[in-house]
């Protein structure tokens, strides 16, 4: 079951450590909201890319410009989605982000109101409280339980991604989950 496949605890530490420079390196490496925030978007888009049926090669060709570092990262990407499917993946990749803003948030704590990394926090936090509602409606938790653990401003949010969830299933819920952080980081006061 989905579900449970989204539970499981991290695998490959190996991989996702060269894939993901967040979780423990996230310190190490000085990442702020901003770099959690703008990897994440980039292996979004990649994995978007790859469920409108765009290969590997395909995908290199279109990014010539990349360090041969960031091709690797490209390529793990797609081959940890060949190996857990798109979906497990997405959800992955969502987790990581929680994760390293979650450390930044440890290392250096709130961002100062009005400043750019304050609105990549903000974008960083709704995204979270985006992915619990996805990983509920993956459970088949009832939406009204869902809701009840929220905050009123995201009732709105957890019944639009029940519908998409209900009615397209979790792929496109995790695209429509990634185009709504790819918005958020554009214009977050949105």
């Amino acid at each position: 079951m989905i579900a449970l496949r989204l539970l499981q605890p991290v695998v490959a530490v190996t991989l996702v450590m060269a894939l993901w420079p967040g979780q423990a390196a996230a310190e190490d490496r000085g990442h702020s909201f901003k770099t959690c925030s703008l990897i994440t978007a980039e292996y979004l888009t990649v994995l978007q890319l790859a469920s409108r049926g765009l290969d590997e090669t395909t995908l290199n060709a279109s990014l010539p410009d990349i360090s041969a570092a960031a091709r690797q990262r490209v390529d793990s990407l797609l081959a940890l989605s060949r190996k857990e499917g798109l979906v497990d993946t997405h959800s992955r990749v969502h987790s990581e982000y929680a994760a390293c803003a979650r450390q930044v948030f440890t290392r250096l704590g709130m961002p100062e109101a009005g400043t750019r990394d304050s609105a990549f926090h903000f974008c960083a936090g709704e995204n979270r409280v985006r992915y619990e509602i996805t990983l509920a409606a993956v459970m088949e938790a009832p939406v009204e339980d869902v809701k009840r653990s929220l905050e009123p401003q995201h009732h709105a949010v957890a019944e639009a991604i029940y519908r998409i969830f209900e009615a397209e299933g979790p792929l496109v819920t995790f695209d429509h989950l990634a185009g709504e952080l790819k918005h958020c980081l554009n214009d977050p006061g949105a």
